[in-house]
């Protein structure tokens, strides 16, 4: 399930318009397209690219290990020690276990796929498209990269990269939220909420034996006062975390049923195709893998073609079947 080292590669419509093409290069589809499931095929599941930006936003990521050690000794190590209801706390630390391991998975993902690029496949077959149409106002380039723009893509500023349906740059997990990753930052988000929420719960009846335990200075820990300012600013940070992140969890989860991204908002309502539909292009078509923080079969589309409400306003051919496909991208990028 882990991403594989990326091999796109990246050509300018002025490099590509060098390469030979012929009349039979428009006719063929710009992705490996897959009748059976009646659309473009996702690329394999790909790592992202390591780049000087992302480097400088690196150490973010370990405060997120900082706060994930500052909840798993208090609430793992201190209470095994104490020893009380042994049984309810094994099965209470087992479920914090099981919730830290989904975590760390959507995380990781998020952090290592790759969100995404216009594959160079499709760069060529617009350069050929723009040799068989010169000067067509169709044909969209990137000011920034200089490449042919699918829709809903956008050029990354910080990694300096034309990212497929490009959400934002998150510099906690130091990389670009884009087609190809954005399922593992909303399950991220989604079950570092439960995980706090858990925490915070189960936590609560424990406290007033938890901070007379601390304050007697019993067990290997250090105890008295520096134990109970520990299991306060856990606290504190537990509640604090999760009343930011509650709304930022239900924003971006509403936005992905809305087939919504940060930058676009609701400026374009034609790829809101319903609910089921709009799920399926960020977490899969297999439902039983919507919440599995791993690639499995990857999102609905290529991220370079997107149906629409009306069934789209181009047509992409099949080639030697002749039966055209309706999606927004088709053969001239927005």
């Amino acid at each position: 399930f882990w991403p594989k080292p990326c091999s796109w590669t990246m050509h300018s419509p002025r490099a590509a318009n060098n390469e030979p093409s012929s009349s039979t290069d428009i006719e063929r589809p710009a992705l490996s397209i897959s009748t059976s499931a009646g659309g473009p095929s996702p690329a394999p599941c790909a790592c992202a690219p390591c780049s000087a930006p992302r480097c400088q936003s690196a150490p973010l990521p370990l405060v997120i290990v900082v706060i994930i050690a500052l909840n798993y000794i208090p609430y793992v190590l201190w209470t095994l020690e104490r020893r009380r209801h042994l049984a309810l706390t094994i099965t209470l630390v087992v479920i914090f276990h099981a919730l830290l391991g989904l975590v760390v998975c959507a995380w990781a993902y998020t952090c290592g796929t790759d969100p995404g690029v216009p594959p160079s496949q499709w760069q060529r077959r617009m350069a050929a498209l723009a040799k068989a149409r010169p000067g067509s106002s169709e044909l969209k380039v990137c000011r920034r990269s200089g490449l042919y723009k699918p829709p809903r893509s956008h050029f990354c500023s910080v990694t300096r990269r034309l990212t497929l349906n490009m959400d934002h740059y998150c510099p906690w997990v130091a990389n670009t939220v884009g087609h190809y990753n954005r399922k593992f930052f909303l399950l991220f988000l989604l079950y570092t909420c439960l995980l706090l929420a858990y925490v915070l719960l189960s936590i609560a009846p424990q406290l007033p034996d938890l901070f007379d335990w601390a304050l007697d200075g019993d067990g290997r820990w250090v105890g008295g006062v520096a134990y109970a300012v520990v299991l306060g600013v856990m606290l504190a940070v537990d509640v604090l975390l999760l009343l930011l992140l509650g709304p930022f969890m239900c924003l971006h989860w509403k936005m992905a049923m809305r087939n919504q991204t940060t930058i676009d908002g609701d400026k374009l309502p034609q790829y809101d195709i319903g609910l089921s539909a709009n799920l399926e292009q960020i977490l899969g078509r297999r439902r039983l893998h919507w919440f599995c923080p791993c690639y499995c079969d990857g999102p609905v589309g290529d991220g370079v073609h997107w149906p629409t409400k009306t069934g789209g306003a181009a047509l992409v051919p099949l080639g030697g079947s002749g039966t055209p496909l309706r999606t927004s991208a088709a053969a001239s990028p927005r």
